[in-house]
């Protein structure tokens, strides 16, 4: 059985092992290895710690059993150029829970504490070649506009994708 429940400190370390698989599951070939052989599952943790300590942000893991096998987390929208109440920053799952709902009801979740905290709309920022990009357009996710991100001086295309009415992104879960 799977829960979707606030982080806690505890999930931390589950949180940097699912955001390092992640990443080196569905970036391989799009991000430089350099920067994937890296990843280190303590310095994500870590990382994800100061989000957890952030009032502003929602933090949602999903567990089976006592493992971490998927995170989501969000908060006001800090891409400025596109008109959003709300963003979307992580929304990992690890590869082997794939195709199972834990991301939408990760998101499901996000959106219930978006609306709780007054947020009308929501943005999502993701890779333009993120294999996966295409669950945004499945919750109804309309793309607004295009930004870049440089690793390792990659410069990587993204794409923003919208939701003007977060209560959309929440029925699309049903």
């Amino acid at each position: 059985m799977i829960s979707i429940q606030p982080a806690r400190l505890e999930d931390l370390e589950g949180v940097g092992r699912v955001h390092v698989e992640a990443w080196r599951h569905a970036y391989a070939g799009l991000v430089p290895s350099s920067f994937l052989d890296r990843m280190d599952p303590k310095v994500s943790a870590e990382r994800f710690r100061r989000r957890l300590a952030d009032p502003r942000q929602a933090f949602w893991v999903a567990v089976a059993g006592a493992r971490v096998i998927g995170f989501a987390s969000g908060g006001p929208n800090r891409v400025e150029e596109f008109d959003a109440d709300a963003e979307i920053y992580t929304l990992y799952v690890s590869p082997s829970w794939h195709r199972q709902g834990v991301g939408r009801r990760l998101v499901a979740q996000l959106a219930d504490e978006f609306q709780q905290r007054g947020h009308q709309s929501v943005v999502v920022v993701t890779f333009r070649d993120n294999p996966w990009r295409r669950f945004y357009e499945r919750l109804g996710g309309t793309v607004i506009g295009e930004k870049t991100f440089d690793i390792d001086g990659v410069v990587l295309p993204e794409v923003v994708y919208r939701w003007s009415d977060v209560g959309d992104l929440r029925v699309r879960e049903r």
